[in-house]
């Protein structure tokens, strides 16, 4: 049996090597093409190609017998390039110029039987076979194009923005396609304009990327919304990367106007003074940057330093005094709410309640949605961007927060106008602005800094204080500054091509910096000296209710405002502004609130800090 088998087998691989056999001669060696296609191209140039040492039906599939294919019976199959360049084929498959134009390999690579590796550089080599359909003066040799022809190897080529199989349709595209192919160019432009090998060889600066980042454009596209401002192809043109200079270039001044009108329909000719890499090159928006960068810097170094040091000795001598009463046992410490049934005073109407509530909650949507944008390069930047619901939407709350704040304050300017002349009555103006219940400062402020600093060193007893502090009134008039000043540059920025008619477009770039940093100002004092004045420091830490009950105790006006009390009392008017205390609800209302504002500051003053000492 075994026997049999094994004479079986031999036959069955005898016949199977004759069939192969067969097959293989039936089937055309290249020298036997070459017979019939005798081209010189086909003879002498096929065996010195890139494709020299495959045979004809490699490519030419489908040829099983020389006799009729000769005859003209049997044609071979239609070359397949895919069947051996097969990730070049899949990633073609979605490439413009397959999808619309419907061209083949062998329209760009022509010649395919004597194809060799081209000896030029291979930019140059890439240029050349795209100006064979594209315009040449329009896309390839105007700026980047150029340079690679003369042979600058840095010098961006087609493939180096649009890549070489997979080039996505830029003519027509809308909406997210468009923001996407916006956002992808302006990474492939940074990622050479902002190498710094490649801008030494070449003279040029990084400050180029780096400035665009700092930009309302460059920082929205970081957190994701590249379908609302401009990338760099946008003012470049793409392919027209000549220099300003040139009056071929859309950045020439005499082009510059129609290039800016593209995006701002609404825009004086004076707005092409704006500078889009601000502070890049040298000149007038340069200097005039940089005194606003100093001034601000000034300011907030004057008032940190001034606050900062008075918020840590205040703290330090309350809680020395703190430790020593506690020790003495004038102080019981206990966990447990103290409930009296007395009378309390006044110190807050519910209007001023009620817009320091507004105040509160726009002043939060403002640093929420401002910051992360002024941050944009941080981890947290784009999550608390998507917690708005994306940068158009924060963008929309902002400028809603801007709005009821703008309203908060020409309310306030209305009420301290009134204040000063009740029924327009202009008699007794100045004693009432430098009185004990204005908020304008006099020269009892300052005898209370000297006295609050003698204080601090144990030289004298804490000053005795009105109903207005020195701090308070600070705050106070910190808003008038603020708001001109954040208020005017947020406006501005919201209506650049408006503000042009009255202002140059450099100032637009003076508004950035003065909004940017003033918000940095306000909001790191307030969540730093505003909280520690009010709530953190000792004595009334964790929180003081009083703003947002607007009442407070007779034995806390006492001790906090003497001067305040005493005058009251002297005057007769101390029963007149007696209350019942807060009810359940309201001061439930006051601690959860309250708390939750205190912590929520807290923790973007954090991620502030975060991004300035890590970013």
């Amino acid at each position: 049996m075994k026997k049999h088998l094994c004479y079986a087998g031999i036959l069955v691989f005898a016949f199977c090597l004759l069939w192969a056999t067969g097959r293989a001669e039936s089937q055309p060696r290249t020298a036997e093409c070459q017979s019939c296609h005798s081209d010189r191209a086909l003879v002498s140039g096929f065996a010195a190609s890139v494709h020299g040492n495959n045979s004809c039906t490699s490519c030419h599939t489908g040829i099983e017998n020389i006799a009729s294919h000769s005859s003209g019976e049997k044609k071979s199959n239609p070359v397949r390039c895919s069947n051996c360049h097969r990730e070049i084929a899949s990633s073609y498959q979605t490439d413009v110029h397959a999808v619309t134009q419907n061209m083949a390999c062998a329209d760009c690579h022509q010649k395919i039987h004597t194809i060799t590796k081209s000896g030029k550089p291979n930019k140059i080599s890439i240029q050349e076979k795209c100006v064979r359909c594209h315009n040449a003066e329009d896309y390839a040799l105007a700026g980047h194009g150029r340079a690679v022809m003369s042979g600058n190897a840095d010098s961006a080529s087609c493939s180096d923005c649009h890549g070489l199989h997979g080039m996505a349709a830029v003519r027509g595209a809308t909406g997210k396609e468009a923001a996407h192919l916006r956002e992808a160019y302006t990474l492939r432009c940074k990622s050479c304009h902002a190498d710094p090998d490649i801008a030494k060889r070449n003279n040029l600066s990084t400050a180029i990327s780096d400035t665009y980042d700092q930009t309302y454009h460059g920082k929205v596209l970081q957190v994701g919304d590249s379908e609302r401002v401009a990338g760099c192809a946008d003012c470049h043109t793409g392919h027209n990367t000549l220099k300003s200079a040139d009056p071929r270039s859309a950045l020439h001044p005499d082009q510059l106007y129609t290039s800016c009108k593209t995006c701002h329909a609404t825009m004086h000719k004076r707005f092409v003074s704006f500078d889009a890499h601000p502070g890049a090159v040298k000149g007038k928006t340069y200097r005039a940057l940089h005194l606003a960068e100093i001034f601000m810097i000034l300011l907030l170094v004057g008032v940190f330093a001034f606050f900062w040091l008075h918020t840590f000795l205040w703290w330090r001598r309350a809680y020395l005094d703190k430790c020593r009463k506690r020790k003495a046992g004038f102080i019981e410490d206990s966990l447990a709410p103290v409930c009296r049934d007395e009378k309390q005073v006044q110190r807050f109407t519910v209007t001023q309640r009620v817009m320091h509530v507004l105040l509160i909650l726009s002043f939060f949507t403002l640093v929420g949605t401002g910051f992360p944008i002024k941050y944009s390069e941080t981890a947290w930047a784009k999550v608390l961007v998507n917690i708005w619901g994306g940068p158009h939407m924060a963008g929309l709350f902002h400028r809603i927060a801007a709005l009821v704040l703008c309203a908060l304050f020409l309310y306030t300017l209305w009420l301290s106008i009134r204040f000063l002349f009740p029924k327009w009555r202009l008699q007794g103006w100045l004693s009432r602005l430098l009185g004990p219940d204005s908020l304008f400062p006099n020269m009892k402020d300052l005898q209370d800094i000297i006295g609050m600093f003698k204080w601090f060193f144990g030289r004298g007893p804490m000053p005795q204080l009105d109903r207005w502090t020195y701090w308070e009134k600070f705050d106070f008039l910190a808003v008038f500054w603020g708001m001109t000043a954040i208020g005017l540059s947020g406006f501005m920025l919201w209506f650049p091509g408006l503000f042009s008619y009255i202002v140059p477009g450099w100032v637009i770039n003076i508004a950035t910096i003065v909004h940017s940093e003033e918000a940095f100002l306000a909001a790191v004092f307030i969540f730093t000296v505003h909280f520690f004045n009010n709530h953190i420091v000792p004595n009334k830490f964790p929180l003081e209710p009083n703003i947002f009950t607007g009442r407070y105790t007779v034995e806390a006006m006492r001790e906090e405002r003497p001067l305040e009390y005493e005058r009251l009392v002297a005057e007769g008017r101390l029963d007149d502004i007696k209350r019942e205390g807060p009810g359940l609800w309201t001061q439930l209302f006051a601690s959860l609130f309250g708390l939750g504002s205190l912590m929520l500051g807290l923790i973007l003053l954090g991620l502030i800090f975060w991004a300035v000492l890590f970013y």
